[in-house]
This record gives C-alpha cells, sequence and structure tokens, in this order.
C-alpha cells in the first residue's frame, strides 16, 4: 500500500534560505505586490507564517516560465 505523501511547510528562515538568503522585506514585498504569490497559513498563537512547500515550488517554476 503507498503512503501518503506529506504536506511539507516552510518558514520564514527556510524560504529566505531557499531564495539564497534574501531579506524577510524581499518575501514581505513579493506578498504584496504578486498576487500569485502563495498566501502563507498563519499559526497567531506562535506568532509564525508558514507557506506550503508544494505551493512554493509551483510558484517558482511559473516564475522561471513566465520570464
Amino acid at each position: 500500500m503507498a503512503r501518503a505523501k506529506r504536506k511539507q511547510f516552510l518558514t520564514m528562515r527556510q524560504l529566505q534560505a531557499r531564495w539564497g538568503n534574501c531579506s524577510h522585506m524581499t518575501i514581505e514585498r513579493r506578498m504584496k505586490a504578486d498576487r500569485n504569490f502563495p498566501r502563507p497559513i498563519l499559526l497567531p498563537q506562535a506568532r509564525v507564517r508558514l507557506w506550503d512547500e508544494e505551493q512554493i515550488e509551483k510558484y517558482e517554476r511559473a516564475s522561471v516560465v513566465a520570464r
């Protein structure tokens, strides 16, 4: 029986590292300016935002193709 793939999430720091250690403001600006940028899941009790890794990969692929 095949095992279901678990969803993976990225924190702000992991996303920054993935994009070459960009600043958090780069991501903040992208969220504001690009309506196609995936929206994070908010965990208010921990003050954490998490992005679905699959959605980030889809966004990255679409961004490369668009160029």
